[in-house]
């Protein structure tokens, strides 16, 4: 649809009452009869989806969302959409942006525009950032180590949408049996006795299926000299017996390039495989130096824009054959159309400009037209499968599921597992003797194993029955909440050690007053960088509402985050301190950016708990550094 069409739907769907054309006129900057033409243009477009009457115009919003998402998903629809837009164009955008402008690319009023600019000025306050307006533009001030922490704060939360959704492609292809090509990868790779995890599961299904649907809709030939380097025969076993299923199923032929295709992708996807075959130090015989060094440069610039890092070698690998693959498709024309391209822009705009950038990385170094937004939308699927799977592996129990290959014993124990146990659990390998499970034991939390095991495998570890009964699920239940609070208290100390810093662990013997230490305090902070000038006051209003003091420690902090960055203070005095009537030597001030909210949460609670043992305290009252302060606090919990 014409950008002026979807600019009158939206200003209609903006209004609560008629409108007449007049008003719409003024807001575009057209004529009454032109405002008129497009209402008729629609109407033929849409029938009815605008009513007219003596009062004006009234357009029926569930048809024109309708029709904006099937011409125009990219766009942002709503306020939250809207303003993540703005902010993700104002931290990119080295210059000034003129508002008229933003007001165009969103195909909205400049009246919508200023309630979605106070949203996301609020947006920018937490990162202590300024959103500064001047005229017709507007830029956002501040450091840039700021910027990147609200850029790859964005691209953390928009990881949250699903990249392995297999729902989402059914739908995006809707003429093909997505279970069934899930169902017969895993048989295949069964009865050669490999493993594949879902997040790699995904990949290659997506991959699969795409090439089915090229086969099954007219397209140019698929014509291409594909190097690859020399597979195993095992390899090839695989994606030969693959193709014919498929083959049969769907009624087409592949070509012998997709087969190759798909045995370098199941090359790279078989966790066991991957381990013993492929690594960083042979990764270049298989893509190539050149695109190595891409590959290198890409994660370079995603750390350097966004703060991101990409810091695995498993997915270094298999975004460097991707790179490979696309390279190839680039030199032939021949690119892979992705269905979830609209749905990616729309979910995750800043995972998608983090990909966007990235491309720019190929099309610099090449004379080949630039990569399609398709081709861009997979390197954006790449990059958020990854920081999603992270997120599974710090919050799940990983598995290693030890069960000989007898029929089909694992497939069925896994699914009854998964079933049970979907939102707690990650099931990481497969493996069917203790010699393999000694070789994946770096990437588990716990090992479920069919047969007893004769060695130690220095995790815990639980024999179940084969087929699942009752007892193991409340076995396994009672273990995994055992490691889920384990994890937790993990996470607790990873996030305590990021807050605290040598200069903010100071041991002190003078008397001071409750007033005297909190200034003290304050004034330090401020005068490193880390607090506003009202710090001190704000603290003291705290203290007003009700004392911080909790038994023999205090923790004074502020009601309001609002600091520039995040930290711990422990201040320790030999000479006790009278905090409203409470001899205390120990304080530990927290500073915390309005960005880091969650994290105070996070950490209070089990700090304030942990410290109500005395012996705890009287302990840290010895301590000179973080990790001497760290390791009390440990060694109180075990």
């Amino acid at each position: 649809m014409e950008q002026k069409y979807t600019q009158i739907t939206k200003l209609l769907m903006e209004q609560k009452s008629w409108v007449t054309a007049a008003s719409l006129s003024d807001q575009m900057g057209v004529s009454v009869r032109t405002i008129k033409n497009y209402i008729s243009d629609l109407n033929s477009i849409c029938a009815s989806l605008i009513e007219s009457s003596g009062s004006g115009y009234r357009i029926d919003r569930e048809m024109a969302a309708k029709l904006l998402n099937e011409t125009s998903q990219h766009i942002p629809q709503t306020n939250k959409e809207m303003s993540s837009y703005v902010a993700i164009r104002l931290l990119r955008s080295p210059e000034t942006l003129s508002l008229f402008d933003l007001c165009d690319e969103l195909y909205i009023s400049m009246s919508t525009l200023r309630t979605v600019m106070k949203r996301t000025k609020r947006m920018f306050e937490q990162y202590n950032l300024i959103l500064a307006a001047s005229g017709d533009n507007v830029e956002v001030r501040g450091e840039e180590r700021n910027r990147r922490r609200m850029l790859s704060s964005i691209i953390f939360d928009e990881s949250r949408f699903s990249f392995f959704n297999m729902e989402a492609l059914q739908d995006s292809f809707d003429e093909i049996d997505i279970d069934y090509i899930i169902e017969t990868v895993n048989l295949i790779l069964f009865e050669h006795k490999y493993f594949i995890n879902d997040f790699a599961l995904f990949n290659v299904v997506l991959h699969i299926t795409i090439a089915v649907d090229r086969h099954l809709k007219p397209h140019t030939d698929f014509a291409y000299s594909n190097v690859l380097p020399l597979l195993p025969d095992y390899i090839y076993d695989l994606s030969r017996d693959l193709c014919a299923k498929f083959e049969d199923y769907f009624e087409i032929t592949f070509h012998r390039a997709e087969l190759e295709d798909f045995a370098f992708l199941l090359y790279t996807s078989i966790t066991s495989l991957m381990i013993d075959d492929i690594n960083e130090s042979n990764l270049a015989d298989y893509v190539g130096q050149e695109c190595l060094s891409l590959v290198d440069t890409m994660f370079d610039k995603l750390q350097d824009d966004y703060g991101v890092s990409l810091d695995s070698e498993e997915f270094r690998i298999r975004f460097a054959l991707h790179v490979r693959g696309l390279l190839l498709r680039r030199k032939t024309g021949h690119y892979n159309h992705n269905p979830l391209t609209e749905s990616i822009k729309t979910s995750c705009p800043l995972i998608y400009d983090a990909a966007v950038s990235l491309c720019s990385v190929l099309n610099d170094r090449s004379d080949y037209p630039p990569v399609i937004d398709d081709e861009i939308a997979y390197i954006a699927f790449h990059i958020g499968n990854f920081l999603e799977e992270q997120q599974a592996s710090r919050t799940h129990i990983r598995i290693i599921l030890n069960c000989p290959a007898y029929y089909d014993m694992r497939t069925t124990l896994k699914q009854k597992l998964m079933e049970r146990f979907r939102d707690d659990i990650l099931i990481t390998n497969i493996t069917s003797n203790e010699l393999q499970l000694s070789e994946s034991l770096a990437d588990a939390d716990l090992v479920l194993s069919t047969i007893p095991l004769q060695g130690a495998v220095g995790m815990p570890s639980i024999t179940i029955n084969p087929f699942l009964t009752s007892a193991d699920a409340g076995i396994i239940e009672r273990t995994i909440t055992q490691l889920k609070e384990a994890k937790k208290i993990n996470t607790f100390y990873q996030e305590l050690h990021k807050l605290l810093f040598p200069q903010f662990v100071e041991h002190i013997d003078r008397p001071l007053t409750k007033e005297e230490a909190i200034h003290y305090m304050c004034n330090k902070l401020y005068k490193n960088g880390y607090c506003q000038e009202d710090f001190e006051k704000r603290i003291l209003e705290r203290e007003a509402l009700s004392s911080t003091v909790i038994q023999n420690f205090a923790i004074p902090h502020t009601v309001k985050m609002q600091e520039a960055n995040s930290c711990m203070y422990i201040l320790i005095n030999d000479t006790p301190i009278d905090w409203d009537s409470s001899p205390i030597q120990l304080i530990i001030m927290l500073c915390f950016s309005p960005a880091d909210r969650q994290l105070f949460n996070t950490i209070f609670d089990p700090l304030a708990i942990t410290l109500l043992n005395r012996s705890t305290v009287r302990e840290i009252l010895t301590v000179r550094t973080p990790e001497d302060f760290l390791d009390v606090l440990a060694r109180s919990g075990k």
